[in-house]
């Protein structure tokens, strides 16, 4: 994957607000659409926001 550090910022800002908001998966591509000429690329940024939701919740658990 190669968005480049401005384009993955972009994504990866919006990708954790849209999952704060649980948008829905075609209004999330659609806006990728956007972003990026291949929504697909950004697959790892979203991946990356799921680690970092375990690792939160995590943390929480063992902070308790």
């Amino acid at each position: 994957m190669q968005l480049g550090e401005e384009v993955f910022l972009k994504v990866y800002d919006y990708l954790k607000q849209a999952r704060q908001r649980q948008e829905s998966e075609e209004s999330i591509r659609q806006a990728l659409i956007q972003l990026v000429e291949r929504p697909s690329d950004c697959f790892e940024v979203d991946q990356l926001l799921y680690y970092e939701e375990l690792l939160l919740a995590a943390q929480e658990n063992t902070v308790r």
